[in-house]
């Protein structure tokens, strides 16, 4: 699954950011392919998906926007820019604009290595040409936590201690707590997420099972004396009491670049209109975001207040 590490799919976002740019000036339509790819350090290589944008007064159907017959690809490079590896991708026939990669020979699908440096190519039947490139964050691992359970929005948060995540071109990380409930049940949802779900028709259960933070920096954690970082996870990242599997994620500077601009687009950042910035796309000949992160998750328990 594409979007599993964040709250909401990378379409639905994209949509935000588009209605916003449009709507500060009367250029004309001119349709994207979109792309939405995550890949994970350590994992094995992500599916890559493939859409095509939609004026705003039409209604997105994946039938219709989902590109088919693309060739595409992904190519591992080295530290001079050649390539060491390509893994081609299929479409699946089960998911119209989704492709997976494919095993060569007998072997497994490739794992993405930490550091490394890949580059998406896609031609589409059209003739599109899409170009994107990420280099992967190192991985990381938790140290240790302050507790398991935690009351839902007590002083009491629950706190990650990990290991420091080197990512290349920065200084600093930036973090992303990703929430996944395993009881999403109505009975479950935390009275904020219920408001939400009460106040918005468009959305139902199953698209807040997942949630995230905002993005957290240096400013957002502590660093200790052993080289270690002090997260704790916000509670606007909790959709549901009981059982959650928390997952912290390392951003490369393509989802870091993306997630900031677009939060932006959205009414974030104390911008004033007329000044919002546009969001940061890396891609070239199209649109959206291939991007990459290192990840590790622990299982929570977030308790009812009394």
């Amino acid at each position: 699954m594409v979007a599993r590490f964040f709250s909401l799919s990378f379409a639905l976002c994209l949509a935000v950011a588009l209605v916003s740019c449009e709507a500060a000036g009367p250029e004309p339509f001119e349709e994207d392919v979109i792309v939405e790819s995550y890949q994970v350090a350590g994992e094995p290589a992500a599916p890559v998906r493939l859409t095509r944008s939609v004026p705003l007064d039409s209604t997105f159907d994946i039938e219709d926007a989902g590109v088919r017959g693309a060739d595409v690809r992904i190519q591992r490079l080295s530290a001079d820019g050649s390539v060491l590896q390509t893994m081609p991708y299929a479409a699946d026939p089960d998911s119209v604009g989704f492709y997976r990669p494919v095993a060569q020979a007998g072997d497994s699908v490739p794992d993405i290595e930490p550091l490394g440096t890949y580059r998406l190519r896609v031609t589409t039947e059209s003739g599109d040409r899409i170009r994107a490139t990420t280099t992967v964050p190192d991985t990381f691992s938790i140290v240790g936590t302050n507790r398991d359970t935690a009351t839902y929005q007590s002083d009491e948060e629950i706190a990650v201690r990990i290991t420091s995540s080197r990512t290349p071109g920065r200084d600093q990380a930036f973090y992303i707590f990703s929430t996944e409930s395993l009881d999403p049940t109505e009975e479950n949802l935390v009275p904020l997420i219920q408001e939400f779900l009460r106040q918005d028709e468009n959305i139902v259960l199953q698209d807040v099972v997942i949630t995230s933070s905002p993005i957290l920096n240096e400013a957002g954690y502590t660093q200790n004396a052993d080289g270690t970082f002090t997260l704790r996870l916000p509670w606007v990242a909790v959709a549901f009491y009981g059982p959650n599997r928390s997952r912290i994620n390392v951003l490369d500077e393509n989802l870091y670049d993306f997630i900031r601009s677009q939060t932006a687009q959205q009414g974030g950042g104390g911008f004033t209109p007329g000044s919002i910035p546009n969001v940061i796309e890396t891609v070239e000949g199209g649109a959206g975001v291939f991007g990459s992160m290192a990840s590790v998750s622990r299982e929570i328990y977030v308790a009812r207040s009394e």
